[in-house]
């Protein structure tokens, strides 16, 4: 979760940021479409890689953390608490 999800969390934030200035260009300049930019499609593409890569290290966490063998201990000796 820890690699996954900075880089998702990172993609995510930078197609955000990229498409709220395309929003605020659209919105200062209405002759300019919205759609007909290639940034636009890029900082939509950019944002689903981000969840993506967020969602990857989220369900790796989680099949690490159900691991049938992760709560086995070897035991060197038993105490008298029984």
């Amino acid at each position: 979760m820890h690699f996954f999800g900075t880089w998702g969390m990172l993609f995510f934030l930078v197609g955000f940021v990229l498409s709220i200035y395309l929003i605020v260009t659209r919105l200062m300049h209405p002759e300019i479409g919205l759609s007909n930019r290639p940034p636009f499609y890029i900082a939509l593409t950019i944002m689903i890689i981000g969840s993506q890569l967020f969602l990857t290290g989220f369900i790796a966490e989680l099949i690490t953390r159900n691991a049938p063998g992760r709560n086995f201990y070897l035991i060197e000796k038993k105490l008298g608490l029984e």
